[in-house]
């Protein structure tokens, strides 16, 4: 099968959810890691712009701040003015990891379970991504594979937009004060240090940023990086016997006293890593980038004891202080902040239950903005936006777990019109 511009321009004329994400995708908004500015890139600044502009257009009070981030203050409907403040957050960047540029979606019409070609000539199927054949049936959105596609996370944007959407227009729609976030950033990891916390003054919020129809991101990885430093002696290989110390090897004897059961190849579920991501040796230094993980923050702190034992170990073999570790934290498991708020777990469920959705309660081999958010004193579990095999260009978005998505947040909204902490 193949996808088709004019089924995707034909969809968008009697779907606005649909239309919205169409609108958003063109956007070039990939983020950079390189990048010394805030926001990373000047395409979410554009995009931020527009969204002001939506939002505002809807009789809503929206500002975009220093940083890019774009937040949207919307008044509690008539007798919800006690009901808790909610946050909807997603972010505005997609990821650096293919071309974001040009983006035009086509749509592949009653998806017949098998391979799906891509005008590039890539094939997207059940190997690429093992969940697209139980969408048999259903409508999916797709790139020209070549670019992304930026339901990472546009769809929860346009998910978002769509909500403020209804509010304004439907008197009737119930639902508390709340606050829309569009966060910049997100896919280098910078988010969550633009939003503020206190100002929001939200009870709790989700981050609308998660993978396929029915999970609820609920347990998340704890996080640190590492970057093991190597000082070798080079000296001409003519005198080098007793003399030389070669960073390469001894970098390499690093790598190799990690535990080889314990890399992300080798581990699924609940298991922690240690992973190697990056390597750049001579004879004279050496620098090793790792990230470590694991959802027990006791076993990360373990983890990263094992890092000093074994440069410590390498240092006594060779006699002076050649090896050195720093590291620092990066994110910590929101589960364990969540467990001390049954009451937002309890809403997100409910919320599932009520658009008809059977939820699966997720532990993430990775981390969201939740994760620092929590820890800030925002709990904040992830709500599925549907869209598979992202950060490429395979990925793709199922039309009706768009839509899924929607009808979840809604009733979250509505459920937290009526509750109170």
């Amino acid at each position: 099968m193949k996808g088709s511009l004019s089924d995707m321009e034909d969809l968008c004329r009697s779907d606005p959810l649909v239309r919205t994400f169409r609108e958003l995708v063109r956007f070039p908004t990939q983020s950079d890691d390189n990048s010394k500015t805030i926001p990373s890139t000047d395409g979410q600044l554009r995009l931020g712009a527009h969204l002001v502009s939506l939002c505002s257009s809807l009789g809503f009070k929206a500002e975009q701040d220093d940083k890019g981030v774009v937040t949207v203050i919307v008044p509690p409907s008539a007798g919800c003015e006690s009901a808790d403040r909610l946050a909807l957050i997603a972010h505005q960047d997609t990821a650096p990891d293919a071309p974001g540029d040009g983006v035009e979606p086509r749509l592949v019409k009653n998806y017949d379970g098998g391979a799906i070609e891509l005008d590039s000539g890539l094939v997207t199927d059940a190997k690429i991504c093992p969940n697209l054949p139980s969408h048999k049936g259903d409508d999916i959105v797709v790139t020209d594979g070549v670019t992304l596609l930026g339901a990472d996370d546009k769809a929860g944007v346009a998910v978002i937009l769509e909500i403020l959407r209804e509010i304004a227009e439907d008197p009737s729609f119930r639902h508390p004060e709340m606050r829309a976030v569009f966060s910049v950033d997100e896919e280098i990891g910078r988010s969550a240090d633009y939003i503020d916390v206190q100002k929001l003054g939200c009870a709790f919020g989700v981050t609308v940023d998660g993978g396929e129809a029915g999970d609820l991101d609920t347990t998340t990885f704890s996080a640190e990086a590492a970057t093991v430093t190597v000082k070798g002696r080079s000296v001409h290989t003519s005198s080098a016997y007793k003399t030389m110390v070669n960073a390469c090897e001894i970098a390499a004897r690093f790598m190799q006293l990690l535990p080889p059961d314990e890399k992300p190849e080798n581990t699924q579920g609940k298991e922690g890593f240690f992973h190697v991501h990056n390597l750049e040796a001579s004879v004279s230094q050496a620098k090793i980038s790792m990230i470590i993980r694991d959802f027990d923050g006791e076993k990360l702190k373990d983890r990263v004891a094992q890092l000093d034992l074994i440069a410590s170990l390498l240092n006594r073999e060779i006699g002076y202080e050649s090896v050195s570790v720093g590291h620092h934290h990066q994110y910590s498991n929101m589960g364990e902040v969540l467990v001390k708020h049954p009451e937002v777990l309890s809403r997100c469920r409910r919320a599932y239950e009520a658009a008809g959705i059977a939820v699966r309660e997720c532990a993430v081999r990775g981390g969201t903005d939740g994760s620092n958010l929590s820890w800030r004193g925002l709990p904040c579990p992830n709500f599925f936006t549907g869209s598979l095999c992202m950060h490429g260009p395979y990925e793709c978005l199922p039309v009706k777990s768009l839509h899924l998505c929607h009808d979840a947040v809604r009733a979250l909204v509505e459920i937290c019109a009526d509750s109170r902490s």
